[in-house]
Parts: C-alpha cells; sequence; structure tokens
C-alpha cells in the first residue's frame, strides 16, 4: 500500500537490487558472527524515486516475471527428471545386452539421438559408468580365440598361491563357498571365468585403530586420501615408524597395489603410485600374487564399475561400511590376461573421448 508518495513494495525491490547489497557488504562493521549495516548507509543511499502509478506499474511487472521464473524453473526441473530417466533407460539398454549384435542394435538407439543425450556432464558421466559396465561383461573389445583362456591364468595364480604359503609369505586364508548360479548377473564370454576376488587377487585390510599421532613418522592413509582416482598424501596424519611397521606386517603397500575405501564413503579405488611408504585405516588393499599375473589397471575398472553394488551390500547406519570378508568373496567375471590389456586400452581413449564431451 503507497505511504507518503511512495510503494512500499517498490522500496522492498530497490533493497533487494544486487548493487545495494554488494555495496552494503563493502561497509558492514563488526565481527564476523555479528556484522551489521551502519544507519548511515540507510540515510545516505541515494535512491531512485519514480512517480508513483509508475512505481506500481514496476511494482506489478517484476512480480508477474517472478511467476515466470518460477514456472520456467519448475518446467527446467520437470525436463532434466525426463532427461535423466531417457538417458537411464537408453544407457540400462546398453548394459542389458546379452551378445555384441545386442548391443550394436542399443547402441544405435543412442547414436540417433546422441547430441539430445549427452548434452550435460550428469549424463556424460552415466555414459562412463556404462562403458565400465561393458568393459567388465566383455562387450567392449572382441574376444581373441588364440588368447590363453582365463582358467589356466586361474591355474597359474593357484600355483603361485601355494607356492607363496609354502614359504611362508602369505597365510593360508579360509575356504571360499562355490559361486552360485544366481551369482552370475550375465552370461559369460569365451574365455572368460567366474571368480571370487580373493581367487584372483591377495585382497588385504589395514588396521581398523587409530594410532597416537605425531609431528614426524609415516603417513596414515584414510578414505579420505582418495579422491576421484588419486591418491592425495598432501593432509595426511603421522604415525610412529613402530605403529607403521605394526601394521605394514599385516598389510604392506607396494607400487601398483589399488586401495578401497572400506568405510564411510565406499569405493574410490586408486592404484598406488608412488613409492613413499605409508600405513592405511579404513582402507581395503589389493595385492597381486605374482606381476606377471595381472593387469592392475584393469582390476581398477572392476572395482570402479562394483564399488556401487558394494556399497548397496554395505552393512551400518550413518557410517556405512564393507567388510574384508565381503570384499574377499564378491564375484566378478575373469577375462584372459590379454584381453585384461585390450580392455583397459578401449576404456582409457572411450574415457579421453567423455572427458572432451564434457568440454
Amino acid at each position: 500500500r503507497p505511504l507518503g508518495g511512495i510503494e512500499r513494495r517498490y522500496v522492498l525491490l530497490f533493497l533487494k537490487t544486487p548493487a545495494f547489497l554488494k555495496e552494503g557488504e563493502a561497509v558492514m562493521t563488526g565481527s564476523a558472527g555479528q556484522k551489521r549495516l551502519p544507519r548511515s548507509y540507510f540515510e545516505c543511499k541515494p535512491f531512485p524515486l519514480p512517480p508513483l502509478a509508475e512505481q506500481s506499474r514496476i511494482v506489478t511487472r517484476v512480480e508477474a516475471l517472478m511467476r515466470l521464473c518460477d514456472a520456467l524453473e519448475a518446467k527446467g526441473q520437470l525436463e532434466a527428471a525426463q532427461h535423466a530417466q531417457l538417458v537411464s533407460t537408453l544407457l540400462g539398454a546398453l548394459t542389458a545386452s546379452a551378445t555384441p549384435d545386442e548391443l550394436a542394435d542399443h547402441w544405435q538407439r543412442v547414436a540417433q539421438h546422441f547430441d539430445l543425450l549427452l548434452d550435460r556432464p550428469a549424463a556424460i558421466d552415466a555414459l562412463e559408468q556404462t562403458l565400465l559396465q561393458l568393459a567388465v561383461r566383455g562387450l567392449l573389445v572382441p574376444q581373441d580365440p588364440t588368447d590363453e583362456p582365463a582358467s589356466a591364468l586361474l591355474q597359474k595364480i593357484r600355483a603361485e598361491k601355494d607356492r607363496l604359503i609354502a614359504t611362508g609369505q602369505i597365510k593360508r586364508d579360509k575356504p571360499l563357498p562355490p559361486i552360485t548360479d544366481e551369482e552370475k548377473p550375465f552370461e559369460l564370454p569365451v574365455g572368460w571365468e567366474w571368480v571370487r576376488l580373493q581367487q584372483a587377487y591377495d585382497v588385504r585390510d589395514g588396521t581398523h585403530d587409530t594410532p597416537k599421532y605425531q609431528s614426524t613418522g609415516f603417513p596414515l592413509v584414510t578414505s579420505k586420501n582418495l579422491y576421484g582416482g588419486v591418491l592425495d598424501l598432501s593432509d595426511v596424519k603421522l604415525i610412529s615408524p613402530a605403529d607403521h611397521e605394526q601394521i605394514s606386517a599385516r598389510s604392506r603397500v607396494n607400487r601398483d597395489d589399488i586401495l578401497f575405501a572400506m568405510i564411510g564413503s565406499i569405493g574410490n579405488p586408486v592404484i598406488v603410485d608412488t613409492d613413499t611408504e605409508f600405513s592405511v585405516k579404513n582402507v581395503a588393499l589389493f595385492k597381486y600374487y605374482a606381476a606377471a599375473l595381472s593387469c592392475p589397471k584393469y582390476l581398477l575398472l572392476v572395482l570402479q564399475a562394483e564399488a556401487a553394488g558394494m556399497k548397496e551390500r554395505a552393512a551400518g547406519g550413518v557410517q556405512s561400511f564393507i567388510s574384508l570378508g565381503q570384499l574377499r568373496s564378491s564375484v566378478v567375471a575373469l577375462p584372459p590376461l590379454s584381453e585384461q590389456s585390450r580392455i583397459v586400452s578401449r576404456v582409457t581413449a572411450l574415457r579421453r573421448l567423455c572427458a572432451d564431451l564434457r568440454q
């Protein structure tokens, strides 16, 4: 209601203008928790005053435009949800493909709407996750009948594992249960084998206690140091050499091992790319029975692809966690070693394409 020749709603619009607020911030007084504007700022600030009738027309126009903005925002949110559903449906059809021919047919549907589907970062993220799923199902590269099959690779791994047990370098672990048909989510490509992770890799964990921190010593890596596929040692707590040796006696970390967060933000697998000695807390450690029998970058792809499912199986309330036993018994499809390298090369190239698409 106008008061003394001034429309109060017009005054409110002026007080909300970015220029008024920004200039006001520059003259605030007081501490960070108790900032305030001096009265003089309001008294001395120039105020553009149009005729009363025009004030009313301005308020009416602004209110109408604000309603339009609200409607456009709601429409945008609806369209975003529809877009996400379309992306989920079409990319889901790719991962549901049972054969390369089915995959080719489903890909044609994606290709026809490529520009429409992949026009925002979230869609590129979904595409990249889909590529990982296709990779670990054997649908990204063709099988080579001359490759040594995964069954022969497993025999070599078992022989090396028995040798390490016999020489006391590793302990004999508990027998793993047979893999049931219900645990096999798709038909294996020729030359592949179903395995539990502990059969093909040496899965360990670090300490779950908190050693005493000190100003010098060895880094203690936790899940917060695993982010975006990178091991970040710039912000770590240090522990004594004695505590480091005690943890390392169980789980010594070497270059090319893979770290996997077991608590809170489960997953975020990272390949160790440093020779710096450190210990791990609440982090799983994937090692290899023999370097010549493993492709670390392929295992990284597997863990990235399986991380979401592992999170769903995690226990706990506010802070979920996955146990060492759950990790060791997780079922994955193991390709021939040569095919593992080809898959890594293809995924690396496609991820570069995804990075270009994001740009």
